[in-house]
């Protein structure tokens, strides 16, 4: 197996440890803010979303499957139109990645090392997630296979060690009614969402004729890993006490009693759950790049744009400023993840290109 060439399985797995870093986000806290006790709700109609979501990508992925988006886009849709679409969606995993950056030294700092700078973590990430990128594909997957029992396990731990975990605290259900809701649901499905980097590795699968089966199990678990995270917090806080803290989880988390100091242990691994995230969704934007310009190597065009990610990652001021940005951002990355591939796929379909066809037997 060259560097290019991954299992369906190992493409989707990583989701576990991309949707595990919700605990690393300030912005988590906001699912007890918007829906109090009824996140529940619509986090499961996330997972319902994901699947579906999953066969949107999967259903335009496999009309072309020698080839990923930002090869096939200009051919549906013309240069003019197909260019900038990918651009767009090479663009949020940049800045998802960014977000990532800011997100991990902001819980690094306040959790493990309070006197640190963030800038002085964030160097130490470049260094990692330089090298993370020149392991490519293989190596990001590889690595995630051996982090995410780790990833797991740890939220297994936690749940089965918190000290005072009450049913009553998810009553009244929807305690803060019905218009909370939709920007949980929002905002989890745009967590998901990032499932459509599968757009840009698909041409690697070495056994595509899965990836219906294996997605749709992997988003599920994705999704259920971050109800399972919010429903421990509730259980243990409440809504009303989560919702006034930065990050709800790490409170739960330092409160149990089945392994001592053990949040110091969750930490460096929800970090390294961070670090695989911010890894891939930078390593995304450089392989779009790079399939837009062929003659850009990979690993240089990850170079640049690691410490461009840094750089913005600084351009809050403060975490609050941080936070609101990251909600602003998740709120319409949601659409732009959503529209493209929907447009992409239409025009595929109106145009007769890909799939059986006659132009993609052609090519």
């Amino acid at each position: 197996m060259n560097q290019q060439q991954i299992t369906t399985r190992q493409a989707f797995l990583i989701m576990i440890s991309v949707l595990s870093t919700s605990v690393l986000q300030p912005s988590f806290r906001n699912f007890l803010r918007w829906a109090g006790n009824g996140g529940w709700l619509p986090l499961t109609l996330a997972i319902v979303f994901g699947v579906a979501y999953v066969w949107l990508l999967l259903s335009l992925a496999k009309r072309f499957p020698k080839q990923s988006v930002a090869e096939y886009s200009s051919r549906v849709l013309g240069p003019i139109v197909g260019y900038p679409l990918v651009v767009l969606l090479v663009a949020t995993f940049f800045l998802r990645g960014a977000f990532a950056l800011r997100n991990m030294s902001e819980f690094f700092v306040a959790a493990i090392l309070p006197e640190t700078p963030i800038s002085a973590v964030l160097i130490v990430m470049i260094v990692l997630v330089t090298y993370a990128i020149w392991s490519e594909l293989e190596g990001i997957v590889r690595f995630n296979e051996l982090a995410t029992p780790l990833i797991i396990g740890s939220f297994i731990l936690v749940f089965i060690g918190t000290m005072r975990l009450s049913i009553w605290n998810l009553l009244p259900v929807l305690n803060k009614g019905m218009h909370g809701l939709l920007p949980v649901f929002q905002s989890a499905s745009s967590d998901l969402a990032i499932v459509s980097y599968i757009l840009f590795i698909y041409p690697y699968l070495v056994d595509p004729q899965n990836a219906a089966r294996v997605g749709s199990r992997h988003i599920v678990n994705a999704g259920l890993l971050l109800l399972f995270i919010y429903m421990n917090t509730v259980l243990s806080l409440g809504s009303h006490i989560g919702a006034a803290l930065t990050w709800p989880y790490l409170v739960v988390t330092e409160n149990i009693w089945l392994v001592e100091r053990g949040e110091a242990l969750f930490m460096v691994i929800w970090t390294l759950a961070a670090f695989i995230k911010t890894s891939f969704c930078l390593y995304t934007a450089a392989l779009g790049i790079s399939q837009l310009i062929p003659k850009v190597s990979l690993k240089w065009v990850g170079i640049v744009l690691i410490p461009l990610a840094s750089y913005l990652a600084l351009i809050p001021d403060d975490l609050p400023s941080a936070v609101a940005a990251y909600v602003l951002f998740n709120k319409y990355t949601l659409f732009i993840e959503l529209a493209i591939p929907m447009v992409i796929l239409l025009f595929a379909i109106l145009r007769r290109m890909g799939g059986n066809s006659r132009e993609q037997t052609s090519n």
